[in-house]
Protein backbone atom coordinates (compact mmCIF):
# COMPACT_ATOMS: atom_id res chain seq x y z
CA UNK A 1 0.00 0.00 0.00
CA UNK A 2 2.64 2.61 0.74
CA UNK A 3 5.34 2.61 -1.77
CA UNK A 4 8.70 4.51 0.10
CA UNK A 5 8.06 5.02 3.61
CA UNK A 6 10.10 7.86 4.38
CA UNK A 7 8.74 9.87 1.85
CA UNK A 8 5.05 8.84 3.45
CA UNK A 9 6.21 9.68 6.90
CA UNK A 10 7.69 12.90 5.74
CA UNK A 11 4.53 13.80 4.35
CA UNK A 12 2.63 12.70 7.22
CA UNK A 13 5.40 15.06 9.16
CA UNK A 14 4.34 18.01 6.92
CA UNK A 15 0.63 18.05 7.32
CA UNK A 16 0.40 17.40 11.07
CA UNK A 17 3.01 20.14 11.80
CA UNK A 18 0.65 22.31 9.37
CA UNK A 19 -2.23 21.52 11.48
CA UNK A 20 -0.95 21.45 15.04
CA UNK A 21 0.79 24.92 13.97
CA UNK A 22 -2.28 26.63 13.02
CA UNK A 23 -4.25 25.04 15.97
CA UNK A 24 -1.67 27.03 18.15
CA UNK A 25 -1.33 30.27 16.32
CA UNK A 26 -5.01 30.26 16.43
CA UNK A 27 -5.76 29.17 20.08
CA UNK A 28 -3.14 31.63 21.01
CA UNK A 29 -4.76 34.49 19.63
CA UNK A 30 -1.90 35.28 16.71
CA UNK A 31 -4.45 35.64 14.32
CA UNK A 32 -6.37 38.51 15.02
CA UNK A 33 -9.56 38.88 13.12
CA UNK A 34 -8.72 36.39 10.10
CA UNK A 35 -11.03 37.40 7.39
CA UNK A 36 -9.91 34.79 4.80
CA UNK A 37 -9.10 31.39 5.02
CA UNK A 38 -8.02 28.50 3.14
CA UNK A 39 -8.65 24.62 4.67
CA UNK A 40 -9.13 26.08 7.89
CA UNK A 41 -6.09 27.53 7.80
CA UNK A 42 -6.20 31.79 8.22
CA UNK A 43 -4.20 33.66 5.98
CA UNK A 44 -5.76 37.18 5.75
CA UNK A 45 -7.67 40.06 8.04
CA UNK A 46 -8.67 43.66 7.24
CA UNK A 47 -5.04 44.75 8.38
CA UNK A 48 -3.47 42.15 5.50
CA UNK A 49 -2.12 38.91 5.21
CA UNK A 50 -0.42 36.53 7.93
CA UNK A 51 3.03 35.46 6.77
CA UNK A 52 2.76 32.87 9.39
CA UNK A 53 -0.43 31.66 8.23
CA UNK A 54 0.24 31.25 4.74
CA UNK A 55 3.65 29.49 5.62
CA UNK A 56 1.86 27.21 7.93
CA UNK A 57 -0.57 26.43 4.51
CA UNK A 58 2.21 26.01 2.70
CA UNK A 59 3.86 23.53 4.74
CA UNK A 60 -0.05 22.04 5.09
CA UNK A 61 -0.27 21.88 1.32
CA UNK A 62 3.21 20.35 0.24
CA UNK A 63 2.27 17.54 2.70
CA UNK A 64 -1.47 16.81 1.08
CA UNK A 65 0.80 17.17 -2.34
CA UNK A 66 3.39 14.69 -1.64
CA UNK A 67 0.70 12.06 0.09
CA UNK A 68 -0.27 10.38 -2.98
CA UNK A 69 2.78 9.93 -4.75
CA UNK A 70 3.88 7.71 -1.81
CA UNK A 71 1.14 5.01 -2.19
CA UNK A 72 0.23 2.38 -4.48
CA UNK A 73 -3.37 2.01 -3.77
CA UNK A 74 -6.25 4.66 -2.85
CA UNK A 75 -4.83 7.48 -3.32
CA UNK A 76 -7.50 9.55 -4.13
CA UNK A 77 -9.78 8.19 -0.67
CA UNK A 78 -6.72 8.54 1.39
CA UNK A 79 -5.99 12.13 -0.04
CA UNK A 80 -9.39 12.90 0.59
CA UNK A 81 -9.64 12.22 4.01
CA UNK A 82 -6.54 13.59 5.14
CA UNK A 83 -8.05 16.87 3.59
CA UNK A 84 -11.20 16.40 5.24
CA UNK A 85 -9.94 16.09 8.63
CA UNK A 86 -6.99 18.61 7.87
CA UNK A 87 -10.74 21.49 7.04
CA UNK A 88 -12.66 19.11 10.07
CA UNK A 89 -10.11 19.30 13.19
CA UNK A 90 -9.09 22.87 13.60
CA UNK A 91 -13.73 23.63 13.32
CA UNK A 92 -14.10 20.43 16.01
CA UNK A 93 -11.02 21.76 18.49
Amino acid sequence: MIKTKTIFFLSLCLIAIGLFGSLVLDATGFFSNPTARVISIPIASNEGYFIEGLLVLTVTLLGLFVLPFTLKRNKALITAVFLSAVILIPQLV
